[in-house]
């Protein structure tokens, strides 16, 4: 489904989403498709189920006007853990 799609559907509200297509670009992931999970009552519902998604699922609100997320990049730690090297 289109992003234009969700936004008729749930005016205004945060939705729970699947993405099924996108690409990336630089630093950022753009959303061209995706399957509604479902809607989500409220702001505190909304952090709950960002705080759960896992892999294509994500929280979005359908004020937004479209879907392109910043991809933020762990940095590697390369090194000894203080208990490798027999201190604690």
């Amino acid at each position: 489904m289109q992003w234009e799609k969700v936004q008729e559907i749930y005016p205004n509200q945060f939705v729970l989403l699947q993405c099924l297509k996108s690409h990336v670009e630089a630093d950022k992931k753009y959303v061209e498709e995706v399957a509604i999970v479902r809607p989500l009552e409220d702001e505190r519902e909304a952090t709950k189920e960002l705080l759960r998604a896992k892999g294509d699922r994500f929280v979005y609100h359908t004020s937004k006007p479209s879907i392109i997320m910043e991809i933020i990049r762990k940095p590697n730690i390369r090194g000894k853990t203080p208990n490798e090297n027999g201190v604690h």
